[in-house]
């Protein structure tokens, strides 16, 4: 019978090989991801800057942006044009696949004090978001101080943010935070020291690398090659006998 004949020694090989393919695919898809490039990141604020929500203490509109490394992050002061609008506790950080942003109150009415204007919201930008080998497919968020699950969350209006899609996917390389409608806890330390921190953990999905799907391929295709001659060769066999 068909099933009894053993495996040639070339199918055997050839099938060990297509395994190590896949697996080689796999076993890059556990490493720990990183974004592949620096990221552009963009601060809009096309109604510009208040002190109090009503007074304009820097006209409109700001647009200022910088690149960031993986792993690097833009702080108060350090010479970068976003960096020259941040508040004293203000950051931006890269960490593999997280984006964490640790924005401060910038106004007495408890909100950034960055203004949008015509519809359009303040909001930090995030585009060339790319991870090597996969696929943005969504994101997950905490609000916990520094950056935990569990900590303090310094947003008073976080359910009514919500419904508002705040945070989002503008495509599939980037990512937009609009700042104008969050609004702060008091910590009962003064406006300057109220904060929150946003993790933003993006979620992927791997995608197969060109030269591994040509790999796998031709290994399917020099099984299936084996298998009818196989097949061919026990047929003859049979009628021979």
């Amino acid at each position: 019978m068909l099933g009894d004949t053993p495996p040639s020694r070339s199918f055997t090989r050839t099938l060990a090989l297509l395994v190590g393919v896949l697996a080689i695919g796999a076993s890059g898809a556990l490493h720990a991801a990183s974004f592949a490039q620096p990221v552009n990141v963009i601060l809009s604020a096309p109604g510009g800057l208040t002190s109090d929500g009503v007074e304009i203490v820097e006209p409109g509109p700001i647009t200022v942006a910088d690149l960031l490394a993986p792993g690097q992050r833009l702080l108060p002061g350090d010479g970068s044009q976003v960096g020259d609008f941040l508040l004293p506790l203000e950051s931006i950080e890269l960490q593999n696949t997280s984006i964490l942003v640790r924005i401060a109150q910038g106004a007495s009415d408890g909100s950034t004090g960055y203004l949008g204007a015509d519809g359009l919201p303040a909001s930090y930008t995030f585009s060339g978001l790319e991870v090597s080998g996969q696929q943005i497919t969504g994101f997950s968020l905490s609000f916990g101080d520094n950056f935990s699950p569990s900590g303090f969350v310094g947003i008073s209006n976080l359910p009514a943010l919500f419904g508002t899609g705040w945070i989002s996917l503008t495509s599939s390389h980037s990512l937009r935070l609009n700042l104008d409608a969050l609004r702060f806890r008091d910590r009962g330390q003064g406006e300057s020291n109220n904060f929150a921190d946003i993790r933003i953990d993006l979620q992927l999905a791997p995608v197969p690398e060109p030269h591994t799907w040509l790999l796998s391929l031709s290994g399917l295709i020099a099984l299936g090659a084996l298998g009818a001659s196989r097949s061919r060769r026990t047929r003859h066999d049979r009628h021979a006998n």
